[in-house]
């Protein structure tokens, strides 16, 4: 859903208390009372209207009493909570007195009431000198073309009050029935009586409701829900995002009214323009019961020696202190350091330490014989085999579960180039951040879903070859840490990325970002992961700002065609694993969840990994890829590395995500989706490719 950034309106989704234009739905009730009370009945029965609590009851009388069956009826509401409900006589006198006000309403006035009369005989002065006279009035105003007069409805709620009253004899067991025989007898009125039902018990069982008339207030349905959802506001839906509210609340409007609240809430404290699935997920996750959000308080990552150093320095007497020529000494030593390490050649700590810092070795020299993989300047090569991401270079703490690679002897990083280009390590290691890549083999495979598969939409088809050179893609997404380090090299993410948002750090997109942004005292601004969750995939990342990391790291986006290749293979399986349906509780996929805590690291689930080894092309976040989208582009695509069309409005992103409403089908390895590149969400991240 869009959000105007610069609203100031009040929060229109109300928490207590009712609101008429927020009311929709209902339609099948009101047809039924139609039926049940048309004019040849007799109100030999109180109608029933039952449900759990905050399903709706009181909405549905005030919406009687605003005129939804109108001109049938004159609706009178009244609330057991605000009578006097110790006699038979001080309750007949309210009743009166709440249908004289709302009489009084509608321009009809009648006489004063007689407050000893209903001491005497509550009965007989509520005939006479309200019922009675009321109906003499409703027939004498009836219009020129209506063929029956008006008749009046009694909305009677909160009657579990009036129950709790008769059980305790403060008033007569049978108190109910009386009542709307009294109001009906010898009138045209219907009453009809809400009350909550209680837990594990049946309120058609009450002894005082037996006779009644009983109609069970359903959930909304979708339709429903989803112009509660839309209605006070004009909210534009970003694919299923009023589907998901409706799904997590199951259609109770209370829970809705709640949900929508926060999600105001949340929109407005963020000033975001957009709200996605995983942000609603977020908020849902985070919520109060009064509809606040929560805000749970994370440890940033980083050593506490540095923390204190940087308190340190902001001090007004550091600069002029011991620890000031320490730090000096200790800094010049570590350059030194570096600079030895740097001037050393071409070892693999030597490239590492020139990456870390921007240092571009030379090239090795290529030699004949015997043939060894390829060493790129911009690129680390070693060979590994389960290997998870290498740690980057943050200021943050490195995560327990991302061991140190170590090259091997068979293909250690020599100045010696193959002579056959085509003959490439099946792994390297970025040198920049330290990404495992996965080498990729040439081949042409069957692109687009088959004709057989019920899921897929008509931009997956028609199916078609395509011919791909062997390339590079990374074995993991690019993880919080990574994008940190890239976002402290460019200093900012605030339209640093061709003018727009990189990405979005904790503190502007919410508790489903781990990373996190912090004022280091100077003026400038350090990225870090949040404690824990280094070595997650980064989300709420433009495709400015995904395709800009991937260009500072030597590489670029996938295109479309590489991105399905490297998910589904040669053998045209289904989803990366194979063709087996997968269930939200397997070890293979993250999605189809109502928590962005369920998100895992981006080495987990290597039951889920594709034919070649690459991790989570399924689930955890929808990836950015190269390409523009066109729903028929596959009609026209070339055979030969298609690159997409030239032009478009959105990029193509793959593989599905985490959120609720991406079932199974959003997984499979050909199913193509597309945002516009602009778009920040908490369900979007991405992986680089690379050609060597």
């Amino acid at each position: 859903m869009l959000m105007n950034k610069n609203s100031t309106t009040a929060n229109p989704y109300h928490l207590n208390g009712y609101s008429n234009r927020l009311f929709f739905g209902r339609q099948s009730l009101f047809a039924w009372l139609l039926d049940q009370t048309a004019p040849e009945l007799t109100a030999e029965k109180p109608i029933i209207l039952h449900g759990p609590a905050k399903i709706g009851k009181t909405a549905v009388l005030k919406q009687l009493e605003a005129g939804s069956l109108n001109p049938p009826f004159l609706g009178i509401y009244i609330d057991f909570a605000q009578l006097a409900l110790d006699s038979l006589s001080a309750l007949y006198w309210d009743i009166a007195n709440v249908g004289l006000n709302t009489l009084a309403r509608y321009n009809t006035e009648l006489d004063t009431l007689n407050h000893t009369d209903f001491i005497a005989d509550p009965v007989k002065a509520l005939q006479q000198q309200f019922l009675i006279p009321t109906e003499k009035i409703l027939h004498e105003k009836r219009p020129f073309s209506q063929t029956s007069q008006r008749r009046l409805l009694f909305l009677f709620d909160n009657t579990h009050l009036l129950l709790e009253q008769s059980n305790t004899e403060a008033l007569p067991t049978n108190t109910l029935t009386n009542l709307h025989q009294h109001l009906t007898a010898n009138t045209s009125a219907h009453a009809i009586f809400a009350i909550t039902d209680l837990p594990n018990e049946s309120t058609i069982n009450h002894p005082a409701l037996q006779d009644g008339l009983f109609y069970a207030l359903p959930p909304l349905n979708e339709e429903e829900a989803v112009a509660l959802v839309r209605q006070p506001i004009p909210f534009i839906l970003v694919q299923d995002v009023a589907e998901y509210i409706y799904q997590i609340t199951q259609g109770h409007p209370q829970k809705i009214h709640k949900l929508c609240h926060a999600i105001y809430e949340h929109q407005e404290q963020y000033n975001l323009s957009q709200i996605t699935v995983a942000d609603v997920a977020t908020v849902h996750k985070f919520a109060n019961p009064n509809g606040s959000n929560a805000r749970p308080t994370y440890n940033l990552q980083g050593s506490q020696t540095v923390k204190q150093a940087f308190r340190l320095m902001r001090r007004p007497d550091f600069w002029r202190s011991r620890s000031f020529v320490f730090l000096l000494v200790a800094v010049l030593l570590l350059a030194t350091s570096i600079l030895l390490f740097t001037l050393a050649g071409n070892s693999p700590i030597s490239q590492q330490v020139a990456g870390f810092f921007g240092i571009t070795t030379s090239t090795p020299t290529a030699v004949p014989d015997p043939p060894t993989p390829i060493v790129e300047v911009a690129l680390l090569l070693e060979p590994t085999a389960t290997q998870t991401p290498l740690p980057t270079a943050t200021p943050t703490s490195l995560p327990t579960d991302m061991p140190t690679m170590t090259p091997t002897a068979s293909a250690t990083s020599t100045a010696t180039a193959t002579a056959t280009p085509d003959r490439y390590p099946s792994t390297m290691i970025r040198q920049q951040d330290g990404m495992e890549m996965v080498l990729i083999p040439a081949a042409t495979f069957l692109m687009g879903a088959a004709e057989g598969d019920f899921s897929s939409a008509s931009d997956e088809r028609p199916t078609h070859e395509v011919n791909l050179h062997q390339f590079y893609i990374d074995k993991y997404e690019v993880t919080v840490e990574q994008y940190a380090a890239f976002l402290n090299r460019l200093g900012s993410y605030a339209r640093a990325c061709e003018g727009v948002d990189c990405a979005w750090p904790q503190e502007l997109a919410g508790y489903t970002s781990y990373l996190a942004e912090q004022d280091i005292g100077d003026g400038s601004v350090q990225f870090f992961a949040i404690t824990g969750f280094a070595n997650y995939p980064i989300n709420h990342v433009s495709w400015f700002g995904a395709q800009m990391y991937c260009e500072s790291v030597g590489a670029r986006l996938p295109t479309e065609a590489e991105w399905e290749y490297a998910a589904r293979g040669t053998d045209g399986r289904i989803y990366p694993w194979g063709n087996l349906t997968p269930d939200p509780a397997s070890d293979l996929a993250v999605f189809q969840s109502d928590s962005y805590e369920d998100m895992k690291p981006v080495n987990a689930l290597p039951n889920g990994a594709s034919p070649f080894g690459v991790f989570g092309m399924a689930g955890s976040l929808w990836e950015w890829t190269a390409d523009w989208y066109n729903e028929t582009y596959y009609s026209e695509s070339e055979r030969d590395n298609p690159t997409g069309p030239e032009t478009g409005f959105a990029r193509v992103i793959r593989g599905g995500a985490w959120p609720f409403n991406n079932q199974a089908d959003r997984l499979r390895a050909t199913n193509r989706n597309s945002l516009s590149p602009d778009f920040i969400s908490s369900a979007v991240g991405f992986r680089c490719a690379h050609v060597p």
